[in-house]
């Protein structure tokens, strides 16, 4: 159990992935989230939806001022920030990207206010990149133990993957984990049951003109029937980018369906009492949990600071 009192500021937060591992977790109960900041305005309306009391702000990192973030007194930073410069797709431009300059600015920042404890999740293309290298000199060069892993949901016995570069980091020492125990789970549990027949929308359903043109470059599961299958990593393209964003599920009649909204942030890890404002549109909640990260993991990560 938790055995600290640690008020948490998340940057980058999306639709609250941290606060979402920490919210009524076992280990995590002297943790609150004083603030949280994300400059999309759809996140931050799905944040204050599931989280109150957060300080939630919408806003630009490059530009909030250092004075601003230590009004929170927060003792610890979590971000999860762009990762587009250290994908493929992103070109790889890595520090030269702008979408990173707010990464290089808030070390500045943290390296002068040097919070007890940070954390961060990327993608695992930022590991030997030069953010990768400015973020372990700031912290190492400021007195910070860290431990670093990049890790996937299905090492947790989790059915859908996503690997990620996680970074966990003390100037008040680490914690000594054991392995936790790895009990498997089953894709089709994290299915709604309810999504048969003529109970799904037809916003769900792929078209036939789609199949047909995409079907062969689509992954196509069928977990009823295979029930060890193990979902792709879905991305925030999903639903817009047939191929490479995401699975799709064959259902018995031969129609395919996109996995609904809920049954991603299942796979994810949010709770059942995580939800989406009612009229997000289909595309922006596909975005933003493509974008979000997975709680599951999250929890083993941070095991490593409180749990």
């Amino acid at each position: 159990m938790c055995m600290v009192n640690v008020r948490a500021l998340e940057l980058f937060c999306g639709i609250g992935g941290f606060a979402a591992a920490v919210d009524g977790a076992s280990g995590f109960a002297g943790v609150e989230v004083v603030g949280a900041i994300d400059l999309s305005p759809h996140a931050m309306d799905v944040y204050r939806y599931n989280f109150e009391g957060h300080g939630a702000r919408q806003a630009h990192l490059d530009y909030l001022r250092a004075d601003e973030l230590a009004a929170f007194g927060a003792d610890m930073w979590w971000m999860s920030p762009p990762c587009q410069p250290y994908t493929t797709r992103g070109l790889m431009r890595d520090l030269e990207d702008p979408r990173a300059q707010s990464l290089v600015r808030l070390m500045g920042i943290l390296g002068e206010q040097l919070p007890d404890y940070f954390g961060m999740e990327n993608v695992a293309g930022f590991v030997g990149s030069d953010a990768h290298a400015l973020v372990l000199a700031t912290l190492l060069g400021a007195g910070y133990e860290v431990r670093e892993r990049v890790l996937c949901p299905t090492e947790l016995g989790i059915p859908a993957r996503r690997e990620r570069y996680y970074l966990v980091a003390s100037r008040k020492g680490l914690r000594e984990v054991e392995a936790c125990e790895v009990v498997g789970r089953k894709l089709v549990e994290f299915l709604d049951p309810g999504l048969v027949g003529d109970g799904i929308p037809e916003e769900l359903l792929v078209p036939a003109d789609i199949l047909e043109k995409h079907g062969p470059g689509m992954r196509l599961l069928d977990p009823w029937n295979d029930p060890d299958v193990i979902a792709n990593t879905v991305t925030g393209a999903y639903g817009k980018t047939w191929q490479a964003a995401g699975a799709y599920l064959r259902l018995e009649d031969g129609r395919v369906r996109r996995f609904s909204a809920g049954e991603l942030l299942g796979c994810l890890g949010f709770g059942e009492g995580f939800g989406l404002p009612e009229g997000t549109p289909l595309r922006h909640r596909y975005k933003m949990i493509g974008n979000s990260l997975s709680v599951f993991a999250m929890r083993e990560v941070l095991r490593g600071l409180w749990g």
